[in-house]
Order: C-alpha cells, then sequence, then structure tokens
C-alpha cells in the first residue's frame, strides 16, 4: 500500500495543474499515506468494514489445532461447541487436502499444497520437518506484520530430531515438543526457546504433569503477559490429543511379566521357570496372531480425571463399518480382513479412549476463551479451531488411521469466531487446510513470501451464505504432482512414483518412517498399505480418487453420502467421470491462483447430453 501511494504522489507532482494545485494534491496524498500506514500498522485494512475502526491495535489471532480428531467427536466437546456456535462459524465443509498429520501441518504452516511446499509425507525421504522451507511461513509474515508469535505444543513431524534445541524463525516464543517425545502423555519434552526441560514419566501417570493441562496453562500464559504489554500476538496452539501414543505397551507388559519372574525366583518357586517359558510361548504366539489380524491403534491416556467417562460408549451407527461388499474398492482396501469380534473391541476401546482425550481439549479452549475476555482482549481476538485430519474406526474395513480421502479421515472439525463474525449460522462453502495461512494472514495484514494455494475464509465467516463452486484438491505421497498419475488406468511409472509408492509401505496410522529399508523387517501385513498413492477431487456432491496403481473410486455423495457403492465403472457416470476428470487435470501441479479452479457444470448421472 505504501509503496504504490507514493508512486500514485510522484505521479501528482509530475502532473499538470501547477505549484499550487500541486501542493494540494500532494497535502492529499501525504494524508491519505498517513492513514494507510495507520490502517496497515493497526490493521484495519485487513478488518474492512465489519472491523473495528476503534480498536488500539491488530486483532490478536489464536490457532488451536487437535490431531486425528474426526468429525464426529465433536459432540462430546460442549463448551467449544458453544463457544463456537454461538458466537462463530462452523465451516462444515472443511477437508484437509493430505490427511496426514505432517503435510496437513505443513500445507497450514505454509499455505501451499503438498506438491508445492515439498512435504509429501511424514517422514523422509517424501516428507517430515526437513523438507519444509520453516523460512518464509505464516509466523514469519506475522512477525513481519508486527504481531508478537508463540508456538506451545506439536509441530510437523520429525521437529527436534536432528537439533532438539532448534527453533524455527518466526517464532518469538518457543515452546515445541520434541520428537518422539511429542507422542506422550507424560515424560514429554519440550524445547522451550532453546532449553529442553522433560515433564513427568511415561509411566508415572502425575495430574499436574498432564500434557493437554501444561500446553493449556502455557497458552493461558501468554495471553494474559502479551495483553498486559499491550501487543497484538498470534498464538499457535498444538495438542497431540487424540492421537494415539507411541509408548511401547507391549515392552512395559514383558517387562512386568519379567519381573514377577525374578520375583517366583528369588523365592525359590518352581514355578519360576514354568512361566518365563509361558511368557515366551505367549510372545511368540501373540507376533503371529498379529501377523495376520489388522492392527488398531491404542487410544491416548485421558487425564486422571476423564478416566472412564466413556466406558460404556458404544461406537456411532457407521453403515460403511465392516461393509461387507467391497469389490468397488480398490485391492488394498479389499485387501484387509473382515473385522472380527476382538478387532471390533479394540476398535470400541480406542474410540472411548480418544473421546476422553478430547475432554480435557475442550477444558482448554474455554480457559483461553475465558482468559482473553479476562484480559479485555476476546472481543479483539480471532480464534480457530480444526484438526489436521481426521481417524478411521472401521470404516470400509480400515480399522485405524488416517492417510486416505474418505470422509472418515478426510472430513475433519474448522471453526472460527471473532470482530465482525455473527454467531448461529454454518458456513456450508468448501473450504480446506490450505485457506488456514491465507485467512490468518488476511486478519493480521501479513504479506505473505509465496504465492498461496488458499484463500481468506475471513470472508465466508463474515457472510456464512456467502458460496462458490470451488473444488477441493486431495493428494497424497506423489499425487497430484504435475504429471497425473495412471491416467490411462496403469500403474505410474518413474523415480518419483516408486518413491510414492514406498511411502505407501507404512500403515495408514503413518507415524513410522514413510520409506522403510529394504533390511528392514515389514510390519504386520494387515496393518500395510502398498499402493495408497493418490489424487483426488471432490467437489459437494462428488469424491473421484485415481491411485498411483491405477484404483479408481467415484462416489455420489448426494445418494451416497457413505461412500459404500463407487461408480468409478458405471456407464450411467460415465460422463461425470469425464467432467471429473477434466477438472482434476486442471488442479495438477497447481500454484497459487490455479488452484481455484472451479470443475463446471456437470452432466446428471445418466444423462450425458445433459450440460452440453
Amino acid at each position: 500500500m505504501e509503496t504504490k501511494i507514493r508512486a500514485a504522489g510522484e505521479r501528482l507532482r509530475r502532473g499538470q495543474g501547477g505549484r499550487a494545485r500541486a501542493g494540494v494534491a500532494l497535502a492529499v496524498v501525504l494524508a491519505v499515506v498517513a492513514c494507510g500506514l495507520a490502517a496497515e500498522r493497526y490493521g484495519w485494512a485487513g478488518l474492512g468494514d465489519d472491523g473495528n475502526p476503534d480498536a488500539e491495535r491488530k486483532p490478536n489471532v489464536v490457532m488451536v489445532m487437535t490431531d486425528d480428531q474426526w468429525l464426529e467427536s465433536l459432540r462430546v466437546m460442549d463448551r467449544t461447541r458453544e463457544l463456537f456456535g454461538e458466537e462463530g462459524v462452523e465451516f462444515e465443509r472443511y477437508y484437509p487436502s493430505m490427511p496426514l498429520c505432517c503435510p496437513s501441518r505443513s500445507t497450514y504452516l505454509s499455505g501451499q499444497f503438498a506438491h508445492n511446499n515439498g512435504v509429501r509425507h511424514n517422514g523422509p525421504p517424501l516428507g517430515g520437518y526437513a523438507n519444509l522451507d520453516d523460512t518464509n511461513t505464516l509466523p514469519v509474515w506475522m512477525q513481519k506484520a508486527g504481531y508478537v508469535t508463540s508456538h506451545i505444543g506439536k509441530y510437523p513431524n520429525g521437529y527436534g530430531k536432528k537439533d532438539p534445541r532448534e527453533v524455527p524463525p518466526g517464532w518469538d516464543e518457543w515452546r515445541g515438543s520434541v520428537d518422539p517425545t511429542t507422542y506422550r502423555m507424560w515424560g514429554y519434552q519440550l524445547n522451550e526457546n532453546g532449553r529442553l526441560k522433560t515433564y513427568g514419566d511415561p509411566h508415572v501417570e502425575d495430574p499436574d504433569l498432564y500434557q493437554t493441562d501444561v500446553y493449556r496453562d502455557k497458552a493461558a500464559d501468554f495471553i494474559k503477559r502479551k495483553s498486559a504489554e499491550g501487543k497484538p500476538f498470534f498464538l499457535d496452539v498444538a495438542f497431540l490429543a487424540p492421537h494415539g501414543e507411541l509408548i511401547d505397551r507391549k515392552k512395559d507388559r514383558k517387562q512386568e511379566q519379567r519381573q514377577e519372574q525374578r520375583q517366583d525366583q528369588g523365592q525359590g518357586d518352581d514355578a519360576g521357570q514354568d512361566k518365563a517359558e509361558g511368557v515366551a510361548a505367549a510372545d511368540e504366539a501373540d507376533e503371529a496372531d498379529e501377523a495376520d489380524r489388522p492392527q488398531v491403534g491404542p487410544a491416548p491416556r485421558p487425564a486422571p480425571r476423564h478416566k472412564g467417562e466413556f466406558a460404556d460408549e458404544p461406537l456411532p451407527d457407521m453403515p460403511a463399518y465392516g461393509e461387507d461388499d467391497m469389490s468397488d474398492k480398490p485391492g488394498f482396501l479389499r485387501d484387509y480382513p473382515e473385522l472380527d469380534q476382538e478387532t471390533t473391541e479394540e476398535i470400541t476401546r480406542s474410540y472411548r479412549g480418544r473421546l476422553e482425550a478430547l475432554l480435557a481439549v475442550d477444558e482448554a479452549v474455554d480457559k483461553l476463551v475465558s482468559t482473553l475476555r479476562e484480559a479485555g482482549q476476546l472481543d479483539n481476538t480471532y480464534l480457530l479451531f480444526a484438526s489436521d485430519n481426521g481417524f478411521f474406526f472401521g470404516q470400509h474395513n480400515v480399522p485405524t488411521g488416517k492417510f486416505l480421502p474418505h470422509e472418515a479421515s478426510g472430513h475433519v472439525p474448522m471453526m472460527m469466531r471473532g470482530p465482525g463474525i455473527e454467531g448461529g449460522t454454518p458456513s456450508r462453502e468448501m473450504s480446506s487446510n490450505v485457506d488456514l495461512a491465507a485467512t490468518i494472514a488476511d486478519i493480521g495484514g501479513a504479506r505473505p513470501g509465496l504465492a498461496l494455494d488458499g484463500r481468506s475464509l475471513l470472508p465466508f465467516a463474515r457472510d456464512p451464505r456467502r458460496h462458490t463452486g470451488r473444488p477441493i484438491l486431495h493428494e497424497a505421497a506423489e499425487g497430484a504432482r504435475r504429471s497425473a498419475v495412471g491416467t490411462d488406468g496403469g500403474p505410474s511409472s518413474g523415480d518419483d512414483a516408486a518413491s510414492g509408492r514406498r511411502a505407501a509401505e507404512g500403515d495408514l496410522d503413518q507415524d513410522g518412517e514413510a520409506s522403510p529399508r529394504k533390511t528392514r523387517k515389514r510390519k504386520p501385513r494387515h496393518g500395510q498399505v502398498y499402493s495408497a498413492a493418490y489424487e483426488s477431487i471432490r467437489t459437494e456432491r462428488y469424491l473421484y480418487v485415481r491411485y498411483t496403481r491405477g484404483g479408481r473410486e467415484l462416489y455420489d455423495l448426494k445418494s451416497d453420502p457413505y461412500e459404500m457403492s463407487s461408480q468409478h465403472d458405471d456407464p450411467a457416470y460415465a460422463e461425470v467421470r469425464k467432467g471429473l476428470e477434466k477438472a482434476l487435470g486442471k488442479l495438477q501441479g497447481c500454484a497459487g491462483d490455479a488452484c481455484g479452479a472451479g470443475v463446471g457444470e456437470l452432466p446428471e448421472p445418466g444423462r450425458a447430453d445433459a450440460g452440453r
């Protein structure tokens, strides 16, 4: 703005009308410059007509992100739903571009799809924190715009493995969890502005050191301090819940059994040797069983005060659970065995525990809002709440994980409240995590240092009835790069495609290495997906997916909201598929404004001449 106004002033000084006229014009220009600079400084330009011109400073921004939270789980977060539902806007059609932790969070920070920011998986070589250019991300832009910035909690996967004391650019206050301790509710390590501190012991459930509560209190403290200092702030809080913990529960059980064995032997008990042999036999049986059974990711431990809150909670009514007819699905999904009673019980336990872990997050959101209110900053703060991706609980026979664009993992909560936003009306506009950076930069009047693939959701929050036909691009591994994968129905080829297939060798939880070495022993067969890399387009009515190995899925969400019957081979949908292929081609390798390309009118199924 300043550059443009100065240029206009220079043109006036060189223009016609003599010295007097030029002098008056110059005075007007200088006044406009002053107003323009003030608008930029205080954020009025970003707020527009619905903003608060009486604000003493730019609006604050608080971003709260959960991990692996699926859409249905929001029902147990009463405080969060009330705080955002009555005073904010829920984006009912919000879908992460890649439903996987590291790529999703990297897209949030960069405002770019994975095929542009280079983070296409959770670990190397396709992804991980090391692949993100953290010198040109949202916190850097917000810091340059005059914000005090703070991050608390999880960062893109792999942070801290190379240098646990590293503080990424753009953060004035840094309290990032160091991998792999990120995935512990107790015994996690934080890098606190370059100093490492470990909170508790992984096996001691100290109520005062529960991870979610510690993050909550640190966030509230930041709000209090910066509110008192009169500085606008951007606070990023990333909770682990309801993501599972990465602690070796089997190893712990074995240690307990060995301890019992030593006690028996110390007492001269002849049963000690028998117990040792029994433990070894049980371990061998467990390994054999795991090699042929689906793997279920256990829930994180909830806060002690919430343990057992959902002990009797049944799985929700999910028509896609244990889907009987999988003949329309790609091969890797057909390969999953049916969900037996034991697996169902494990899934149910995981589901219950994850719900319990969300209760502390719900309390944390309430604490942040009340702290803002007490500090007199609530009316000048935008709060955003979103999950990085969803989670499977047996839909389409997938017992655990995310990664895929289907409803279970690809549809997550997203809500927003703040100045100029009237609560009570949800937005039906298609939105994605690629829009988060653009939205926050818009709020703060920040200038992104690269071309953003997303767009600001602020206009849609202010007017929830606003609507466009923009589709959503999904991608995974090498999907959605410059060249389409398997467009002839066959497998893609080349080093990049082979890399993507290796990436798919991790299970759908995808929290281990992305591309295991050939010498590494493979995990249990049914915890794996060997051909899951894909690119996909989602419209308000359709979800179309094409995989690197040639598999295809096409769902008419109007008649089949649970994705039970793929229409990719149905002649009645041939023209629909052709239109979606064309639209996906426009998004293939897109960058910047090109990523907003629409689909156009699609024919009704069975009416190939419709729309012509």
